[in-house]
């Protein structure tokens, strides 16, 4: 397991929005702009069941990530590795923490999309084990 720097944690505890890069079926890369936290071993995205990642990462789970700092260009991180584990996020406390840190909300449903959405999708936690990370800056 590759290691996440102490001079580029900030980066990913940080409101910035990140792109995902996963594997289609047919070997094409795609990306996705996503939020993106770090608890200290693994990078963690949230979406929801049924999405084009989601389908990806389930068919191969090597994936990307780029966080590039809004403040210096030549400053960013790059962690590639693998979806070690997909945990569903039943209590929504993942994606209301990640609505916390980038828009100050304290609910995801009803502040970021609708409030009836809320119990319509099945939301998803991708643990992302570091495999290699490159950083610059």
């Amino acid at each position: 397991m590759a290691t996440i720097p102490d001079t580029h944690k900030s980066l990913l505890d940080a409101p910035i929005v990140a792109t995902l890069t996963t594997v289609s079926p047919d070997n094409a890369p795609e990306n996705t702009i996503v939020w993106c936290s770090y608890d200290g071993t693994h990078v963690l995205v949230n979406t929801a069941a049924g999405r084009r990642k989601d389908k990806n990462i389930r068919n191969n789970p090597h994936v990307a990530l780029l966080v590039l700092d809004p403040k210096n260009d030549f400053r960013w991180i790059d962690v590639r590795g693998v979806v070690e584990e997909i945990v569903p996020d039943t209590d929504y406390s993942n994606i209301n923490a990640h609505a916390k840190l980038y828009v100050g909300a304290d609910k995801y449903y009803g502040s970021v999309t609708p409030a009836e959405i809320e119990g319509t999708e099945e939301r998803l936690v991708y643990k992302i084990k570091p495999q290699s990370v490159v950083v610059s800056g």
